[in-house]
């Protein structure tokens, strides 16, 4: 169980996954906060984030784990349409405040070959990509949105596709702009687990770009 970022970067490290991460602490005092408070709480950070994040991401799968790891619970193949209506109804199955909440997600992205470089294409893309919020009654919260590296990158991904930072970083930054506007929280931890060129709302853009010719 991922108990802070720092276990979350470990974790990305031990799994041979090069990402990136944004945060910030949401100084809530959950002890005066009922459970059902709590896991409302949760819930709305959720709403925020994909509310931001329309359109870039998908949500994939759901992990919720109560105070104190008491209790697990977990949801696959979510269907975007319905899944916070199913979420609302899990959290109605929850009767322990919660401590993390870790929602996987799959990527929409531009790409492009080297056959045709000038036509890129946008695709979903299973990367390394997540919103984790951790909060309970010894805790003053924190949330964070991580994403691997690679579609920022100058490699290939598989086969002939190759990574688009001109057109995959605007998308980033936007939708983390548009977080801090909807949660009302400026973005205050930027990290990696490689050393990768981060910057407040994204990555910096690679000093070699791929030659295509």
């Amino acid at each position: 169980m991922l108990k802070g970022l720092d276990d979350f970067l470990n974790d990305a490290t031990d799994r041979g996954h090069v990402v990136g991460t944004w945060g910030f602490h949401s100084n809530i005092d959950f002890t005066r906060m009922r459970a059902e408070e709590t896991n409302v709480w949760f819930f709305e950070q959720i709403f925020n984030f994909l509310r931001a994040f329309f359109g870039m991401v998908l949500p994939d799968s759901l992990e919720l784990i109560t105070y104190n790891a008491s209790q697990r619970f977990e949801r696959k193949g979510l269907d975007q349409m319905t899944f916070l209506d199913d979420f609302m109804l899990l959290l109605k199955k929850v009767k322990e405040p919660l401590w993390t909440a870790r929602l996987n997600l799959n990527v929409i992205g531009f790409l492009r070959t080297a056959h045709e470089p000038d036509k890129p294409v946008r695709l979903q893309i299973q990367e390394p990509t997540s919103f984790i919020v951790w909060g309970g009654p010894d805790e003053t919260g924190f949330q964070n949105f991580s994403i691997g590296y690679n579609l920022f990158s100058t490699t290939n991904l598989t086969g002939e596709h190759m990574a688009l930072w001109s057109m995959n970083q605007p998308l980033l930054e936007k939708a983390l702009r548009k977080w801090e506007d909807q949660t009302g929280r400026m973005i205050e931890v930027v990290d990696s687990n490689a050393g990768l060129p981060m910057q407040q709302y994204g990555f910096q853009q690679p000093k070699q770009q791929p030659s295509y010719r």
